[in-house]
C-alpha cells in the first residue's frame, strides 16, 4: 500500500512537524515502515555516499530545487536524517552535492541554487594569501562589549540562531502556526505563553497549552519552574532527556521547515 505524506496528514489531521517530532531518526518513512504502509529493501550495510548523492539529485530534479528535508523524506527511499547526518548538515549535503553535480550534471541550474543557498559562508582566504602576509600581532584584534551571534541560519527574517530565551521567543513567532500553534497572550510571569494548539486538523480542534520559553529545556530545571503550571516548553536546544514535560526543539523544527540543521 502507497500512500503519500499529504494524504495522510489530510485523512488524519496529523501534521508533518508531529510526524517528525515521534520519528526524528526516519521522518515519514519510518513512519511508513513501523505502520506497514510502504516496506523498502533495508541492507545492513550503510548506503555508499554516491546512491545517498544519487537519491538527493533524483528528489532535486523533480522539484526543479533543492529539497527541505520533509520534501526529500517524502519522495525518497532514504531517510532525510540519514543524508543530513552522513555530511554534516545542509551545508554540508550541499558542498558534497555541488561536487556531485559539477562531475555528473556540470550544466544543471540546481548549481545556482547551490550558490544562492551558499551565499552567507565566508570562504576561507587563499593560501597564497596566508603564506606571503605576515602574521598578525594579537593585540590587533579584542573582542569587545557589543553582541555576540549565534551560528548562520539564514531561516526566513533570522540571519543568526538564537543565543538566548529572546531569540527564543521570537523564533517561535516566526514559525507557531506552521507547528500548530494559535498564540494568545505573551507575558512576564510564569509560564511565558498562553496558547491554543491544533489537535484535529481535519475538523479544526484546539485545546488550551501553557508554554515557557527556555534557550536550553534544561534552564527550565535550573530556574527552579514547577512543571505543573506549564503544559510544554519551547526552546532552541533540548539538551535535559529526564525533562517531565513535552518539549519543541526549535532547532530541529526549522531544520523540518527548511532551515540548517544545528550543530550541538
Amino acid at each position: 500500500m502507497t500512500l503519500s505524506r499529504a494524504d495522510f496528514e489530510r485523512r488524519t489531521g496529523i501534521s508533518q512537524y508531529h510526524i517528525y517530532s515521534n520519528f526524528p531518526e526516519g521522518g515519514w518513512v519510518e513512519a511508513k515502515r513501523l505502520a506497514g504502509l510502504e516496506r523498502h529493501p533495508h541492507s545492513k550495510a550503510p548506503l555508499p555516499d554516491d546512491k545517498l548523492m544519487f537519491e538527493f539529485h533524483k528528489v532535486a530534479t523533480e522539484l526543479g530545487r533543492i529539497p527541505t528535508w520533509a520534501q526529500f523524506s517524502s519522495r525518497s527511499s532514504v531517510s532525510g536524517d540519514t543524508v543530513r547526518r552522513r555530511f554534516g548538515g545542509i551545508q554540508g549535503v550541499l558542498k558534497r552535492y555541488g561536487i556531485w553535480l559539477t562531475a555528473h550534471d556540470p550544466d544543471s541550474p540546481l548549481l545556482k541554487d547551490i550558490a544562492a543557498r551558499s551565499r552567507h559562508e565566508i570562504p576561507a582566504p587563499p593560501s597564497s594569501v596566508l603564506e606571503t602576509r605576515p602574521p598578525v600581532a594579537a593585540s590587533r584584534w579584542q573582542r569587545t562589549d557589543g553582541p555576540t551571534f549565534g551560528q548562520p541560519i539564514s531561516f526566513r527574517g533570522l540571519r543568526h540562531a538564537p543565543v538566548n530565551e529572546q531569540g527564543v521567543v521570537f523564533l517561535f513567532g516566526v514559525v507557531s502556526y506552521e507547528l500548530g500553534f494559535i498564540v494568545e497572550a505573551v507575558q512576564a510571569s510564569y509560564p511565558d505563553c498562553e496558547a491554543k494548539r491544533c489537535v484535529d486538523q481535519r475538523r479544526q480542534r484546539w485545546q488550551r497549552v501553557r508554554i515557557e520559553f527556555e534557550f536550553r529545556s534544561s534552564n527550565f530545571r535550573d530556574h527552579a519552574h514547577d512543571p505543573i503550571g506549564c503544559d510544554l516548553i519551547v526552546c532552541w536546544e533540548h539538551d535535559w532527556p529526564e525533562c517531565p514535560l513535552e518539549v519543541v526543539e526549535l532547532c530541529s523544527a526549522i531544520d523540518h521547515l527548511g532551515g540548517e540543521a544545528c550543530s550541538h
